[in-house]
């Protein structure tokens, strides 16, 4: 989708009440932020033109969370009781943002939408939800839904072959490690935040650039684009010493002091996302490129593998600190 003054201002709509989100105090004043973050993106996704029916399932899905949010605010003002424990909002906010076991909606709704929108759904939507649980919600009562999504997604990856899939079902396993740090601190919440971002960036637009759906696909690709690939895909899967590696290491480190299940089911599902991406990048490096050997490919600077590789002085100075 071409930048033109309508997206460019439902994106900054979007952001504010994002921002909203963050710096209401009242519950009635967070869901309307919310209902003008799902009315910002619906034209976002509308103007598409490979996506028909999705922009209306998103729809259907973000009002039905909504409609369980308010819900749940009228009851806990009825009762006068604390939100920390409502199954009822943490069934809208887990809805919202797609994680197990209200997840069936999302990896189908990014398989046929563009890599732009993927992203969007990827990054920025999940800030207001993963606010929302970390102020209102006890850790106690997210421990479960939030260790199924870490373990289960990874596994529901195994036998997918369309990459829009496997990043959608990475996108709610590396959600239980953005809750988790958002529970820690502000400061960890922004560091993992942005490197999640950054990596998932870089890989969406590596395969936006090469038109790549599946994964069989990826033998088309030249051998330093196979190879810097390869890096982003096991730095977001938290291999040392890559960038993606040093603010789970952190997570875990502060997390283990408040659980011990949580921390072992998230180790447990960056083994396994390691072994997916591993198997991915199994038959893209070790067989031949499939292109023809008199077109001449342009020379492209691999910036992905540069900055994966800032990992290593990172973790580096944190030791010397």
């Amino acid at each position: 989708m071409k930048i033109n003054a309508s997206k460019n201002l439902f994106m900054l709509i979007m952001m504010l009440s994002t921002i909203m989100t963050m710096s209401s105090n009242n519950m009635l004043m967070t869901w309307i932020a919310l209902e003008i973050n799902m009315i910002s993106i619906m034209p976002i996704l509308t103007k598409s033109k490979k996506s028909t029916d999705q922009p209306m399932k998103y729809f259907i899905i973000q009002s039905t969370s909504s409609s369980l949010m308010l819900m749940s605010i009228m009851l806990n003002s009825i009762t006068e009781e604390s939100p920390t424990s409502s199954i009822i909002l943490m069934t809208s906010m887990l809805m919202k943002m797609g994680m197990m076991p209200f997840h069936l909606w999302f990896p189908p709704l990014m398989n046929k939408m563009t890599w732009e929108n993927c992203l969007i759904l990827s990054t920025i939507q999940k800030i207001p939800p993963t606010i929302i649980m970390t102020q209102m919600m006890n850790i106690k009562t997210m421990l479960i839904p939030m260790a199924i999504s870490s373990f289960m997604g990874p596994i529901s990856a195994l036998k997918q072959l369309s990459m829009k899939k496997i990043m959608a079902y990475s996108s709610i396993s590396n959600s239980t490690w953005l809750i988790s740090s958002l529970y820690l601190s502000k400061q960890m919440f922004l560091m993992f935040f942005l490197t999640y971002s950054t990596l998932t960036m870089m890989m969406m637009s590596k395969m936006n650039k090469n038109n790549i759906l599946y994964m069989n696909q990826v033998t088309t690709m030249s051998y330093m684009k196979k190879l810097s690939l390869s890096i982003t895909m096991l730095s977001m899967s938290g291999m040392p010493p890559l960038l993606g590696f040093l603010p789970k290491w952190m997570i875990l480190q502060n997390l283990i002091k408040f659980s011990t299940i949580l921390p072992m089911m998230m180790i447990l599902s960056s083994i396994l996302a390691t072994f997916i991406y591993i198997k991915m990048t199994n038959p893209m490096m070790t067989n031949l490129t499939m292109m023809k050997k008199t077109k001449k490919e342009k020379k492209s600077k691999n910036y992905e593998t540069i900055i994966n590789l800032l990992g290593i002085p990172m973790m580096m100075t944190l030791k010397c600190l």
